[in-house]
């Protein structure tokens, strides 16, 4: 896709062909562009295991593990 003009409204805001529901990082730089960042919003518990091998790694161990069965026995 090539240059398009875009224009924003009386709030500021701008339309942006092709991308509805989309959340972006904003930069303003220092010679006024502005860059649109696609973003995701991630638990902290996401961010954490996506940047922790080390729990990757202990938590597939875990649900890999057999599963032990606690069954009360009638009297």
């Amino acid at each position: 896709m090539g240059p398009q003009l875009v224009e924003t409204d009386s709030r500021s805001r701008v339309v942006l062909p092709g991308h509805a529901n989309m959340r972006f990082i904003v930069r303003e730089n220092d010679d006024g562009s502005i860059l649109l960042e696609p973003a995701r919003v991630v638990s902290e518990a996401q961010f954490e295991y996506d940047n922790s091998p080390e729990l990757q790694a202990l938590l597939t161990r875990a649900a890999s593990a057999p599963k032990s069965s606690t069954r009360r026995r009638r009297a």
